[in-house]
């Protein structure tokens, strides 16, 4: 089953409406990595195999640096990021995709668009 680690970026209400879907999905608050380096947070989930979920486009510089398997980052690129806007995307796209497919991958979400690198 997938498990995601939402960034200190995620909105609350994203998180929230992925639980509500049942989907499992901590966030680095309550994990205690709040404002800890990206490169912490990647080996956090690389260790618990969870999968990220960020508006920061710096962790996908960090995965292809550090070229170590990890449990895949979802990038969230929409051009309107508020948390409605996201759940709408967001939800239909996890419950089709499939836990191998997000294995050492970055995807890159846009409206319409979801890109795996």
């Amino acid at each position: 089953m997938l498990k995601f680690l939402a960034d200190e970026n995620i909105a609350p209400r994203v998180k929230r409406a992925l639980q509500g879907e049942e989907f499992q999905v901590k966030d680095v608050y309550e994990l205690g990595l709040v404002s800890a380096p990206d490169v912490e947070i990647l080996k956090y989930a690389q260790k618990e195999n969870f999968v990220i979920l960020t508006h920061d486009k710096d962790f996908g510089n960090l995965i292809r640096q550090l070229d170590q398997r990890h449990g895949g980052v979802i990038l969230l690129r929409f051009r309107n990021q508020s948390p409605h806007n996201v759940v709408k995307h967001l939800i239909p796209y996890l419950r089709a995709i499939k836990e191998k497919n997000l294995q050492n991958k970055l995807i890159v979400m846009r409206e319409g668009l979801a890109k795996g690198i």
